[in-house]
């Protein structure tokens, strides 16, 4: 297990899905940099419920690989903004720039190694 997700959970889904680790890792990052690229423009646009949405779809890739850290936070952007709670929100979005980078460069550096 890394600091921000589990790599055994990825030879599960490799185990489950038939593909290989890189193409599982390569395939949910994309989903997940696209997804928190939308909470980010949804929040420069004020638009809450926008964010909602972008952060649900990036908790299922979070949960698929156990990256709990990101999940916790998308979990709590998720609550907060369905509540239309802009400031809980805006703290929200800062705890998720504060993992994302990091569990992002994790995920990438473990779909180059397989």
């Amino acid at each position: 297990m890394t600091t921000y997700f589990d790599l055994e959970r990825i030879a599960e889904l490799q185990d489950v899905m038939g593909a290989q680790v890189g193409t599982i890792v390569a395939s949910m990052l994309r989903s997940m940099t696209a997804a928190i690229d939308e909470v980010e423009a949804a929040f420069a646009a004020g638009e809450l419920e926008r964010a909602t949405r972008a952060a649900h779809l990036c908790r299922n890739d979070a949960l698929m690989l156990a990256a709990t850290p990101l999940l916790e936070a998308l979990t709590e952007l998720e609550a907060a903004t369905r509540d239309s709670d802009g400031s809980r929100a805006r703290d929200a979005l800062e705890g998720l720039r504060a993992v994302w980078p990091a569990t992002r460069e994790q995920l990438a550096n473990a779909g180059r190694v397989s």
